[in-house]
């Protein structure tokens, strides 16, 4: 009965990692198909004005996430009525959706002009306008996503992410053939999140009456506390956005549009690898949200398991770039962004150790340690602030993924550390602490 019932988990854990890893293989071939295509058909410095507006726009996607996604998935999968957590969950994420998108559209007057419009970026006020409505959009589209993760139903997750995905890049393709200007990517972007949201209506309100589950759930408290737990969430989200995108940005307003092009095209391989390792751990994480010293020694097998094979494919990965990376990028975007593969060097270091972060991270949040976790994420974008103005000036792309690198090791120093004194702190007594 209980090698039955072992056998069962396995299945199930094997099953989880093959969804995830089939929905980040999708996600990765459809983005790099549509961001090929940017780049061939735009030209280096209309695709320079792209790449920088979107580094504004994922850090923007933080800030309308709020936290909410993460905060409602963690306490979506320790619910045992996870249809009314849902219900608590959405109307918290259509509440601050509603709140951010009305406050972007108005902000492009004010921002716009102060960071390259219209001069570099002559498309920028527009594509600041369309940020609202990608903004808002997405934010649902990630939610979704977490509330999948969160009931374990990493087949619907795989599903929604190749509609996601295949949608982005049939949109802005088409629209971009009609009309050769970054602002058509931005439209085709919010016309593929519209879509995307209504399919996850569809197939979420197969299991679940979505209208009666609005209807019915008045659970103020619910609420609340989905918003507290999103508070230190925002700020780790954030430092992990900054992280990735601060230095596009600040290359957009240092350098000339030739380095922001190259820049882009190598912290988008490497940020995009990383989804081959949240593939794997992905569909193991929620299984570990519940640890106590009954089960600790099985809890920790597990998780060291997954660390050993997080880093494998960390090693693999890494090698890989190393040896092929500039030859991939002068095959597949065309020699006028071979100066890509020698940035992608110097960022190797940045991907193992955001790897090896962001599977500490993750168990961290589940065991209910957001809060001094976000508390050190500070550091990280202080450094990286820091280091980006000293070293872009001079330095170019290369200083800024020297700055990214940098900045991240103190951080992965303590979710290490702090793992492994959450382990000591289970191992002797019942449960584990939280916030």
């Amino acid at each position: 009965m209980i090698r039955s019932q072992d056998d069962s988990k396995k299945n199930t854990l094997i099953s989880n990692i093959a969804w995830s890893f089939l929905a980040k293989v999708f996600a990765m071939l459809f983005y790099f198909i549509a961001d090929v295509f940017y780049a061939r058909f735009l030209g280096i410095d209309a695709y320079a004005e792209w790449v920088f507006f979107f580094s504004i726009a994922n850090m923007t996607f933080c800030i309308g996430w709020f936290g909410i996604n993460i905060s409602s998935k963690v306490f979506i999968a320790k619910a045992d009525d996870k249809s009314r957590c849902f219900g608590a969950a959405l109307k918290v994420r259509v509440l601050f959706s509603s709140i951010i998108f009305i406050v972007i559209i108005l902000l492009p007057p004010l921002i716009a002009p102060k960071i390259g419009y219209p001069e570099p970026y002559l498309n920028l006020k527009k594509l600041m306008y369309i940020l609202s409505g990608m903004v808002f959009v997405n934010s649902f589209t990630e939610f979704f996503k977490h509330v999948y993760i969160g009931i374990q139903e990493y087949k619907n997750l795989c599903m929604i992410t190749c509609i996601e995905y295949f949608l982005l890049c049939a949109f802005t393709v088409i629209l971009l053939l009609t009309n050769n200007t970054p602002t058509s990517i931005a439209l085709g972007y919010c016309t593929a999140g519209m879509a995307t949201l209504l399919c996850n209506v569809f197939i979420f309100g197969r299991k679940y009456n979505i209208p009666r589950i609005w209807k019915d759930n008045r659970n103020r408290q619910l609420q609340k506390e989905i918003i507290k737990y999103s508070v230190p969430l925002v700020l780790t989200s954030l430092g992990g956005l900054v992280l990735v995108e601060m230095d596009t940005f600040m290359l957009g307003l240092f350098c000339p549009k030739q380095q922001v092009s190259v820049y882009s095209i190598a912290k988008q391989l490497i940020s995009k690898a990383t989804n081959v390792n949240m593939a794997v751990w992905t569909g193991t994480i929620t299984s570990l949200a519940a640890i106590t010293r009954n089960n600790y020694e099985e809890k920790k097998h597990q998780f060291k398991k997954v660390n050993r094979f997080n880093n494998a494919i960390s090693i693999l990965i890494c090698m890989f770039f190393a040896m092929f990376g500039k030859f991939a990028i002068q095959i597949i975007y065309g020699t006028q962004y071979t100066d890509a593969g020698r940035i992608l060097i110097f960022l190797i270091p940045y991907y193992f150790l955001f790897c090896v972060s962001s599977l500490y991270a993750n168990f961290l949040d589940f065991m209910g340690h957001a809060k001094q976790r976000s508390l050190w994420f500070l550091s990280v974008i202080a450094i990286n602030y820091i280091f980006n103005y000293l070293l872009i000036p001079k330095y170019a792309g290369i200083g800024a993924a020297l700055a990214t690198t940098i900045s991240i090791v103190p951080y992965t120093i303590y979710c290490i550390y702090d793992v492994a004194h959450l382990f000591k702190f289970v191992q002797g007594k019942e449960g584990c602490k939280h916030d």
